[in-house]
């Protein structure tokens, strides 16, 4: 278990663009996949990853709790409550769009991407004022 923790440990200090770049590159895909309607195999699997995960593992990182199964089983959850409000905001409103919708769970998704990478940036110039 400890080797487990320290892979993961040297994984998140080395690739801090590997999470907000699969969010944006999934952000991309179901943007294709929905608005230019692009016919693939893969659309039934594309908005299910993107819906289950990313809107949560965009926030999720932010709080950078330990362990992989914890930031999954957290970034699944928040996936999930995070596409219930969005969805339950527009039927209170009476503005229910589905593709309205998707724009607001894309932008949270690229926004939170975008806050860590600009976290990552800081840390590691942190790190690197205290050698």
């Amino acid at each position: 278990m400890n080797v487990m923790r320290r892979t993961w440990a040297w994984a998140r200090m080395r690739s801090p663009w590997l999470w907000p770049a699969t969010i944006v590159l999934s952000a991309a895909s179901i943007a294709l996949v929905v608005f230019a309607e692009v016919a693939t195999p893969a659309r039934p699997f594309i908005p299910l990853w993107f819906l289950l995960l990313c809107p949560g593992m965009a926030l999720v990182r932010l709080l950078r709790v330990g362990g992989v199964a914890t930031e999954l089983s957290l970034a699944i959850a928040l996936s999930l409550a995070l596409d219930t409000l969005v969805a339950g905001v527009m039927i209170y409103t009476g503005t229910w769009a589905p593709t309205a919708g998707l724009i607001v769970l894309i932008a949270i998704s690229v926004a939170g991407a975008a806050l860590q990478v600009s976290s990552s940036r800081q840390i590691i110039a942190n790190a690197e004022d205290k050698l």
